[in-house]
């Protein structure tokens, strides 16, 4: 089974619902999973234009290159292989979101698949 991705504003649980069996992460710091969520600092330089879009992929890229972030992406590839695993975050635009880099990021360390945005 898959990683998809979906924002806040796409109703995620009814999503999810579709999808069968399903984990539902909300991958923001409010959402209690920190060990993956963009620091402050980070989503503060890119709100305010201070960093443009490559600086901020390779920053949270880095942010979540340790032992918790690596363990909290194993559990989820694991989940991945018995059922449908959903990243969801506030961003509408999947284009330029850490929530993409993170499920792309999971299916190459762990050999996972991720089909993208759920529509």
């Amino acid at each position: 089974m898959p990683i998809y991705t979906t924002y806040l504003g796409n109703k995620p649980k009814a999503q999810a619902q579709k999808l069968g069996s399903c984990f539902v992460y909300f991958i923001m710091r409010a959402g209690g999973n920190n060990e993956v969520a963009p620091s402050k600092k980070l989503l503060q330089d890119a709100k305010a234009g201070k960093i443009n879009w490559d600086v901020y992929s390779l920053c949270y890229l880095t942010e979540i290159n340790n032992f918790t972030s690596r363990q909290w992406m194993e559990k989820r590839a694991e989940e991945a292989r018995v059922g449908n695993v959903l990243l969801v975050c506030y961003e509408k635009d999947a284009t330029h979101c850490h929530r993409r880099l993170l499920a792309e990021e999971i299916a190459k360390r762990f050999g996972v698949e991720y089909k993208g945005e759920l529509p």
